[in-house]
This record gives C-alpha cells, structure tokens and sequence, in this order.
C-alpha cells in the first residue's frame, strides 16, 4: 500500500509533457508538446514499522527522540 500513514499521500494521476511548449509564428500547433498522463508516487519511507512521507518523517523523527537518562550521584547523609 503506497500510502502515508500520517498524512494519507498516496500516488496521483498529474499532466506531463516531454517538452514546453514552442511557437512557430503561424500558429500554436505545429510545435505542441504531447501532454500525456503520468504517476507520481510520494517519497516513502519505513520508520518505526510505519510508512511516512518526507514531510511526515521529519515530525516522526522529532517526537521519537531518546531520552537521556541522567546519572543518579548517591548523596551523603
């Protein structure tokens, strides 16, 4: 499943062309650039078990920090 389990990113369908598009004086298509349909996947990564985008890994990473633990000195009574 190609889904961000935080935010819920998932593939999406988006216009794409080879080329801009050019123009030749007399008209506009002679020089038209195809523009096709393409996927584009979000960048996924595992983390704790979890998939997470860039964006949410960032957040992840910040909360999951270790926590120090600090040495107990005994006190002399």
């Amino acid at each position: 499943m190609l889904r961000c389990t935080n935010c819920g990113k998932r593939p999406r369908k988006i216009s794409w062309s080879r080329h801009k598009k050019g123009s030749s004086g007399a008209s506009e298509w002679p020089l038209r650039a195809q523009i096709s349909k393409r996927l584009q996947k979000p960048n996924l990564h595992v983390f704790k078990g979890n998939k997470y985008c860039t964006k949410c890994l960032r957040i992840a990473k910040s909360s999951f920090k270790p926590v120090k633990k600090e040495e107990v000195t005994p006190v002399a009574a």
